[in-house]
Order: C-alpha cells, then sequence, then structure tokens
C-alpha cells in the first residue's frame, strides 16, 4: 500500500530526497525558478509544494505558512515518506552582532513556544544538524554574504513577546528583548526550535537559514529592495547547502 501524507496529500514519488520550508508560499513560485523541471503538486489546507532538480538532486520545497504547529506538521509527514535533510528558511528578528540585512544561521535553539514540547520532554537547549549547519556557512561565504550563526529563540505569541503592535504589549516585549540579550540570543522566530525538536526525535536533520529582517533592539524593519535581494541570495545559499553531495 503506497503511503500518504495525511494533511499534504503526498506520496513518496511526489517528493525529493530533502526538503527546503518556507512559510510564504510565494516564495515557492520564487524558488522553482531554480528548480530543473519543477513539478506542483496539488494544494491542500493552502500547503504549497513543488518537487525539482537542483545540482542532480532531487528537492522539494514546501510551505507551512506561519508557526510551529504546522510547521512540524509538514516535516512530519515529509519524513514520514522518507526525506532526511530539511532547511528551515524565512526571515527573522536579530540582536547583536547580526546587522540588518545579513545572515543567521541556527547553531542551537530555546522553545519558549508549545510545540517542541511533545517531541523534547527533557526541555533545554536544542542542537541544529552539525553537517547542514557547516553546510549553509560553507555556501554563505561562497557566495561573499556575511553570516552569523547562533543562538535561536522561537515563540508563539508573535504580538505578545517579539514584536510590540499596541501600548499593552510594549513593556512585556521590552523584558522579553532584554532576557534574549542576557541569554546571547541571536535571532528569534516562530519555528525553528520545534523544527530541531522534531527533527531529532525522528532522525532526521534540520537547520535554518534566516535573512535578518527586524532589528531586535530597535524593531527597525529591512527595506523592500533589501529585502528582495536578500531573499534571492537566501534561496540559493539554501539550495547549495541541501542539495551539495559533498
Amino acid at each position: 500500500m503506497t503511503k500518504h501524507a495525511w494533511y499534504l496529500g503526498h506520496s513518496p514519488n511526489d517528493v525529493g530526497e530533502c526538503a527546503i520550508l518556507v512559510g510564504d508560499p510565494n516564495r515557492v513560485d520564487r524558488i522553482a525558478t531554480r528548480l530543473s523541471h519543477p513539478v506542483f503538486l496539488p494544494v491542500k489546507r493552502g500547503l504549497k509544494t513543488v518537487t525539482g532538480h537542483y545540482n542532480g538532486v532531487r528537492v522539494s520545497i514546501a510551505a507551512f505558512g506561519m508557526g510551529s504547529p504546522i510547521a512540524t506538521i509538514v516535516l512530519h509527514e515529509l519524513a514520514y515518506l522518507g526525506l532526511k535533510r530539511f532547511v528551515r528558511i524565512g526571515t527573522a528578528m536579530h540582536f547583536p552582532p547580526a546587522r540588518p540585512g545579513e545572515f543567521l544561521i541556527s547553531q542551537d535553539a530555546l522553545s519558549f513556544e508549545g510545540t517542541a514540547g511533545a517531541y523534547n520532554r527533557d526541555g533545554g537547549k536544542l542542537t541544529a544538524n552539525e553537517e547542514l549547519v557547516a553546510r549553509l556557512n560553507t555556501a554563505a561565504i561562497r557566495h561573499g554574504v556575511t553570516a552569523h550563526t547562533g543562538l535561536f529563540a522561537s515563540f508563539d505569541a508573535f504580538y505578545r513577546d517579539m514584536f510590540a503592535i499596541d501600548d499593552a504589549s510594549q513593556g512585556r516585549v521590552s523584558m522579553m528583548r532584554q532576557m534574549l540579550h542576557e541569554k546571547g540570543v541571536l535571532a528569534t522566530d516562530m519555528e525553528t526550535s520545534a523544527l530541531i525538536a522534531a527533527a531529532g526525535d525522528l532522525g532526521v536533520a534540520s537547520a535554518t537559514l534566516c535573512l535578518g529582517t527586524v532589528d531586535g533592539i530597535s524593531q527597525a524593519k529591512l527595506g523592500s529592495d533589501r529585502l528582495a535581494t536578500g531573499e534571492a541570495r537566501m534561496f540559493q545559499i539554501a539550495l547549495d547547502a541541501i542539495a551539495d553531495k559533498g
């Protein structure tokens, strides 16, 4: 009997041997232009996937939207279908020494979200796959960009813990920023810790590459031109790293 992923709806023949996980489904279309013979798979629940070849390796690009629960569902189902390597790419809030428009690579992650505990009941710091981290660093150097490797922290409540949208959240977010600074956090997002925890439990490899787009201290956002340029470089770095046959 052929396996089928429950939510994605894909079978093993539909997907590659490794995957890049993205939040924004529009990024699937933009990355697909870099693949040979891309095949877009049927979309279920807004979960968009394309499979093609890059550097002779069959790769899937899968969108999960936002947040740890759905991100780990996508990783878990793709792992069930046989995939072994996952790179999550996207944008993140960054802290010194990272500067706006520079790249952030997860070495470790702290979980302030509710999903990681289902896979990692011991809690504590989670460690990304060392080989994938090394591949991402090598690819970044090859493309001549500045990349920082360090500690990520992942949250569920974006507007309560990461970015204040109203006066009521300002104090809470300020306390969070101070705590993150004291812990030496490089970047914050909503998925990395859960993805690393799920990957470790499932025996697959996961790491994150993000473009720093929001200053964790000033809350200033990266401009649209630099965002577009950085995104294009991020796509290339992730593809080079995950499809590296070495």
